[in-house]
């Protein structure tokens, strides 16, 4: 999976840069201000596909950010940003004019209005499946943008330099009854969509404008401390500026809410053909809403949902939490969520290869992180919820593997990581078991000279691909770090226990002996096949003894060059490059 920021990929239309209507000091035509539209849109995507960029790097899905309508600003004087990024939703079946274009890539011209812009988004999807590509569609049912304000001063109207018309303090009780719809064309402010039925690409969409009631909505204020508290509150309160939906089971709107989100996302899966959904924020809202949305979704999906994924961000560490997730929390068997995003595993590759100065952390962390997606167990249940999906495939399998993001986890390289680290890393996350997800940028080693090792940021938000003097689709293919990628890929598509076979450890860092140092070893097993996988983190070249779990006698080749043979004790002398990962497997016609 290939993880796109949309607007920070590449401009391929620079006429829908500043949209018919909206503030022109929203968009940045330097690229360079975090903050402001930087102009990447669906057509450099889709000028990338048919170039065959995602095909030479191994990448077999496309995961992009929110395509929606948005909210175009937020925020007093000094202290705005734009929506830029897709996750403001002002109108859920809308998609946002920044993104498309006039015409199609052949010429033919859309339609005026919401209908061509869902026509390009549609092609833009159809593009990708014809070349072997599938569309996952981030998804935010937590929040919409700040669509609303919170009147303090009673005056009627919005006072947009006032702070507390943006924000107000958390409500614990209760909840604030001073909210108004704001109106501001020029920053796409306005009550959320669709506030009743829509026709669209000639279907009939049933939904009822419950998302434009403000009983729909919490209205509780934003809580400084909320996003990371367990209690509840994290449930209830506003995303600083953005406006928390009312989730909670039993309340006026709940099943109102549900039947909503799942009418949308059936027209994205079934008629514009998405193949999956990334679903934002999951532990900002409550368990019974994601029981009663996947549920109802799949059924309406019926046979078609054995081809679709939906996978969530569950923001935390805890492998039991994330995992959770995967449940339902009416204790059913059957999958919640298909999968999550493994930010355990995240965080053990971070501490073992993201260090400065070609220093390297224990890899005992990543080993933990298997060993909790594969058997971790709380009070009997497991983390991860075993039983299969519609695609016969469970949640362990189905995990999603990253090691950097657009949020606070940052770009894996930054001050002081070089791009040899970040291939290193790269490739071990390809090796590993789930399913490997590599941000944009990652294939160019982009650097965030910005951020910091030991400190969270979104300055790594770059263009990708900027206008005039920028590298070169073509240049980039010519980089380690796509090529390290794209071969990393192609061995998972010719070694299926690369793909699908379980996580069994061979050897971890050890305090008691330097010349261990920096060795992570660990076979793929699938059957009768089984890999093993060598990781040298240090800057210097290692020949050791290892077991390997294979015969004695037996005959093992690298996937690169060289080969060895397996001694009398299920061990073998590995000479390992510095920096590099080595696979091994059995020998041809043994």
């Amino acid at each position: 999976m290939y993880f796109a920021l949309t607007d920070r990929f590449h401009d391929g239309d620079p006429a829908n840069n500043v949209p018919e209507g909206s503030d022109p000091a929203l968009y940045d035509p330097a690229q360079k201000e975090i903050g402001r539209y930087h102009g990447g849109d669906l057509r450099g995507l889709e000028l990338a596909i048919r170039g065959g960029y995602f095909k030479e790097l191994g990448v077999t899905a496309l995961w992009i950010t929110p395509p929606v309508r948005n909210v175009w600003r937020s925020g007093a004087e000094g202290h705005w940003s734009s929506g830029y990024h897709g996750y403001w939703a002002q109108d859920f079946l809308d998609i946002d004019p920044h993104l498309t274009s006039a015409a199609a890539l052949d010429g033919t011209a859309y339609p005026e209005g919401a209908e061509g812009r869902m026509r390009h988004y549609r092609d833009f999807v159809a593009l990708a499946h014809a070349k072997g590509l599938k569309v996952v569609q981030d998804v935010v049912l937590n929040h919409a943008g700040p669509v609303f304000y919170y009147d303090a001063n009673g005056n009627g109207a919005f006072d947009q330099k006032s702070r507390e018309e943006w924000t107000q303090p958390f409500k614990k009780d209760g909840y604030y009854g001073n909210a108004q719809w704001v109106s501001l064309p020029q920053w796409n402010m306005a009550r959320t969509m669709p506030d009743g039925p829509r026709t669209l690409l000639g279907k009939s969409i049933a939904t009822t404008g419950v998302l434009a009631d403000l009983g729909s909505y919490g209205r509780k204020g934003f809580s400084g401390g909320g996003l990371g508290k367990t209690d509840g509150e994290e449930m209830e309160c506003d995303f600083h500026t953005l406006r928390d939906l009312w989730t909670a089971p039993g309340s006026a709107n709940f099943e109102r809410l549900v039947d909503e989100f799942v009418e949308i996302h059936a027209f994205y899966l079934l008629e514009v053909g998405v193949d999956g959904l990334r679903v934002d924020t999951v532990k900002h809202v409550h368990r019974e809403f994601w029981d009663a949305f996947t549920g109802r979704l799949r059924k309406r999906l019926g046979a078609r949902a054995k081809d679709k994924l939906i996978f969530g961000e569950v923001y935390d560490g805890d492998p039991a939490k994330t995992g959770s997730y995967t449940w339902r929390a009416d204790g059913k068997k059957d999958p919640g969520l298909d999968s999550v995003l493994d930010f355990g595993l995240c965080s053990a590759l971070r501490s073992y290869l993201r260090q400065e100065d070609g220093n390297y952390g224990k890899a005992s962390r990543i080993e933990r992180a298997m060993a909790d997606l594969q058997a971790g167990q709380r009070d009997g249940l497991p983390f991860y919820n075993p039983n299969p999906g519609a695609d016969g495939k469970n949640a362990r399998e189905k995990s999603v593997n990253f090691i950097e993001n657009h949020d606070g986890v940052n770009r894996f390289r930054v001050k002081g990581v070089t791009a040899e680290r970040n291939e290193l890393a790269q490739a071990l996350m390809l090796a590993l078991p789930g399913i490997p997800c590599i941000y944009y940028g990652a294939e160019t080693g982009l650097q965030d000279e910005q951020g910091r090792v030991d400190k969270d940021s979104e300055s790594g938000r770059m263009t990708l691909f900027p206008r005039g003097g920028g590298m070169a689709m073509g240049k980039v293919r010519e980089g380690g770090s796509f090529k390290t990628i794209a071969r990393m890929a192609a061995l998972r598509r010719e070694i299926p226990a690369l793909r699908e076979g379980r996580f069994e450890p061979l050897w971890v860092d050890n305090d008691g002996d330097a010349a261990d140092d920096g060795i992570f070893a660990f076979a793929r097993v699938s059957g009768k096949e089984r890999v093993m996988v060598v990781v040298n983190a240090s800057g210097e070249e290692r020949t050791l003894r290892l077991p390997t779990g294979f015969p004695a006698g037996t005959r093992l080749k690298a996937a690169r060059s060289g080969e060895l043979e397996v001694g009398q004790d299920a061990k073998a002398v590995f000479e390992v490059p510095a920096q590099e990962v080595v696979i091994y497997r059995v020998k041809a016609g043994r």
